[in-house]
């Protein structure tokens, strides 16, 4: 990895070169960054492809009485992924341990790059987590360091959700950190962990002394998901170019599992597409890698994943962002055949939430424009199905057709909130729908008035993680191949 220096003596060189070449007719301002880019790159460091989190543990507790990491089997893992780097997380003393011990030495022997990676306080407390050297990371370090002497793949270290410790993280205490490492083994890197909400130019240029890159998780914020990718593009593309203005490295963090407390697993297509344009970017000089987080090793996911009240399906109404306004609304509908006689519609439904004041988030059920069931969501028993009846003679006399709406919607104007609802299981009485129990999705269509708030069907598929596991394969086996 180029040091700022490096950078900047660099793009000195190029332009001295560049105004030779052109004879200073044409100002090229960006040809001394692109062309450093693809040196550094080319000549210093192969693009990361990594893993992190996930581990395979040994069956049995050794004698300590504890199950350790099973190194052969997870070395054997990430061999068949393809990856050239694993970043190891370390969140107490016997990680730490069966790192130095048997992890760092068999993945050198191996050619797999490692680095470390440590909890901050806030997710870390003293009493609980025992790091080794306790909160001091100046020290964990300058010990990373040292390991580093005897193992040279050991690269790194990062640290997790770093703008959330800047208590403890200051820009002088985070510079005293880096050069502990540096001092030890100049080569040796320090990368913080950000997420969006911190990437950006007063930040990064508070830490540029401080850090040698960014690890950046995408989160699609501001809206906090990992069912939609269509923000990926542009903020990677700013996330680059704010890391290359400050001649420091970037890497991309993709999220293979549900995030925070939304039971809402990433698909093998979001994954897939968020890696291979992670790889891309790496492989044209505009970004140093990219990393998976908590790629599940095995190949079935567990009965928990299957959040449906029957089958595999249900309907989910996700609200999960910052600014909400009164009158916004996400719902699926769907068109359904008005029989002769009574009618009515009997249906499970679900909420999980956190606090959750009353008045602001209610679940509806429409026919047409009409409002025929609602209830305020401060009212719901958090994670338990309950059976609703609803009569719909007045809303549907006189009708052939009608359209059936699930909503969630929102009476005042909110802040920052996630929660998740569901249906399923509709038994219609006088009426006939298509897939009642969600158990395809095909026909339900999905309406949004805000981007914090998500209608979709969601399938339990349990290969999931196989899917996901060898899509990644194939991306990081191409990216190598070329």
């Amino acid at each position: 990895m180029r040091t700022a220096e490096e950078h900047r003596a660099c793009g000195s060189q190029l332009t001295s070169i560049a105004d030779t070449i052109l004879g200073a007719v044409i100002e090229i301002k960006l040809l001394p960054a692109l062309l450093c880019s693809a040196l550094w790159l080319s000549a210093a460091q192969r693009p990361v492809l990594a893993d992190y989190a996930s581990i395979v543990t040994e069956k049995s507790l050794r004698r300590d009485g504890q199950k350790h990491l099973d190194t052969p089997a997870m070395l054997a893992v990430l061999k068949d992924l393809h990856v050239n780097t694993y970043i190891y997380l370390v969140h107490g003393t016997l990680d730490w341990n069966d790192m130095k011990d048997e992890f760092l030495p068999a993945a050198e022997k191996a050619g797999l790059d490692v680095w470390l990676y440590f909890l901050p306080p806030s997710e870390c407390p003293i009493e609980t987590c025992k790091l080794p050297w306790g909160h001091d990371y100046i020290r964990l370090q300058e010990e990373s360091a040292k390991l580093s002497l005897l193992h040279k793949n050991l690269k790194g270290t990062a640290i997790d959700d770093f703008s959330d410790n800047v208590k403890l993280f200051t820009p002088e205490y985070t510079q005293k950190l880096r050069q502990a490492g540096r001092a030890v083994n100049p080569d040796f890197v320090f990368f913080p962990l950000l997420y969006t909400k911190s990437m950006n130019a007063a930040f990064l240029d508070s830490y540029a002394a401080a850090i040698d890159g960014v690890i950046w998780a995408y989160r699609d914020e501001p809206t906090i998901n990992t069912h939609r990718d269509d923000s990926l593009r542009a903020q990677l593309t700013a996330s680059e170019a704010l890391l290359r203005e400050r001649n420091k490295s970037l890497i991309l963090m993709v999220y293979c599992s549900p995030l925070g407390r939304l039971p809402l697993p990433p698909s093998a297509r979001y994954v897939q597409e968020a890696v291979q344009m992670g790889v891309q970017d790496a492989k044209a000089g505009q970004l140093f890698g990219v990393v998976t987080y908590k790629l599940e090793k095995g190949r079935t996911a567990p009965a928990r994943e299957n959040f449906a009240h029957s089958g595999n399906g249900r309907a989910s109404l996700v609200a999960s962002g910052r600014a909400y306004q009164s009158g916004d609304f996400a719902e699926l509908s769907r068109e359904i055949r008005v029989q002769t006689g009574s009618h009515s519609l009997r249906f499970s439904q679900i909420a999980l939430y956190g606090k959750l004041p009353p008045g602001y988030f209610f679940l509806q059920v429409l026919i047409d424009d009409q409002t025929v069931w609602e209830m305020d969501l401060n009212r719901a028993v958090s994670n338990v199905w309950k059976q609703e009846t609803v009569d719909l003679d007045a809303a549907l006399r006189g009708k052939t057709t009608a359209l059936v709406r699930l909503r969630l919607s929102l009476k005042r104007n909110a802040g920052s909130n996630q929660l998740i609802t569901g249906f399923d299981d509709l038994e219609p009485e006088g009426f006939t729908l298509d897939d009642p129990g969600f158990e395809t999705g095909e026909g339900w269509q999905s309406k949004t008035t805000n981007p914090g708030l998500m209608p979709l069907v969601q399938l339990f598929d349990p290969s999931r993680p196989g899917k996901m596991f060898d899509a990644v394969k194939q991306v990081y086996l191409e990216a190598q191949a070329k």
